[in-house]
């Protein structure tokens, strides 16, 4: 039990920081992120590319494709507008996927979190106008931590069998996909969701076979926070919601069994955290590649018909 409560405790300030993390680095943006994302052109490549930085540089995809959304509903942006945009968030929230992959591989932080921790506290308190800056560190000093005692915390518990069972699916994957869907639905995070299973795979529990399941499936997990946001708004915020959706459904039905028929060699090995953000970024981007031309259909919009 108490190895269950410091898991949570690791969690929580994962998302604590994570959260901290993506609110200074938007006071230091000075809005421009949100700017960005309201000029996106009519090219489907210009708009991946923004829904990328801006949220790299937010550190949360569920913010921007919430925020994308809401544009859509206001009629700012065009669904057709809005799709490469949530395209392009799920490429780049892989970024916060290889701080925690680096750190739950790398042992104790040490003197780097004494000085994230420090150096933050010192110019929040001392430098009023740098106090962004100082919070940004405060942030990165959660997350590492949090990620640390999700870590900690997963080796003992790797032992129960329940935990066994989760790691070792390799014989059903699509059980595999619907369970990281269903922890990230949860959790409203895929970085916290992929951020555990890599705490987790650091104490050798998981196989290659179990964590690409596990890892698609928390894309398609991360679609609730923008479909229950979706909820309160008009007919293009539902059809942007469902689109975000139908490209993680399809993105996953596309590469799911390309990873089942040439995965073989890799089944029953462990995969390590990096491995694991490897996986992450590299379906996420395949993603992209396959499915950014098709992002009208994905939209939904009705063809414009061509003059008599």
């Amino acid at each position: 039990m108490e190895e269950i409560w410091a898991l949570l405790n690791g969690v929580v300030l994962f998302l604590f920081g994570m959260t901290l993390m993506g609110e200074h680095l938007r006071r230091l943006s000075g809005g421009r992120a949100e700017r960005l994302v309201r000029r996106a052109a009519d090219d489907r490549r210009t708009g991946a590319l923004l829904g990328l930085a801006v949220t790299a540089a937010v550190q949360s995809s569920s913010a921007v494709t919430v925020l994308a959304v809401s544009l859509a509903d206001a009629g700012i942006l065009t669904l057709r507008q809005t799709v490469p945009v949530l395209i392009g968030s799920n490429v780049g929230t892989t970024v916060t996927v290889w701080l925690t992959g680096l750190r739950a591989g790398g042992g104790e932080s040490g003197a780097l979190t004494v000085l994230l921790a420090g150096g933050g506290l010192l110019i929040y308190l001392l430098l009023p106008r740098r106090r962004s800056w100082g919070g940004l560190l405060l942030g990165l000093f959660l997350l590492l931590i949090g990620m640390e005692r999700m870590t900690a915390a997963a080796a003992p518990l790797a032992e129960l069998e329940t935990v066994r069972r989760l790691g070792g699916m390799t014989e059903h994957p699509a059980a595999a996909v619907l369970a990281g869907a269903a922890v990230t639905g949860v959790l409203q995070s895929s970085s916290a969701a992929i951020g555990i299973l890599q705490a987790f795979s650091a104490a050798g529990t998981v196989a290659w076979g179990a964590g690409v399941p596990l890892v698609l499936g928390g894309n398609i997990g991360t679609c609730a926070t923008v479909l229950l946001a979706s909820l309160g708004g008009g007919p293009n915020a539902k059809r942007a919601a469902l689109a975000h959706l139908k490209f993680n459904l399809a993105g996953t039905a596309a590469l799911l069994p390309l990873w089942l028929a040439l995965g073989g060699p890799l089944r029953d090995r462990p995969i390590t955290p990096a491995e694991i953000a490897a996986v992450h970024t590299g379906f996420n981007l395949l993603s992209a590649a396959l499915l950014l031309p098709l992002s009208d259909r994905l939209a939904g919009e009705p063809r414009r018909r061509r003059a008599a």
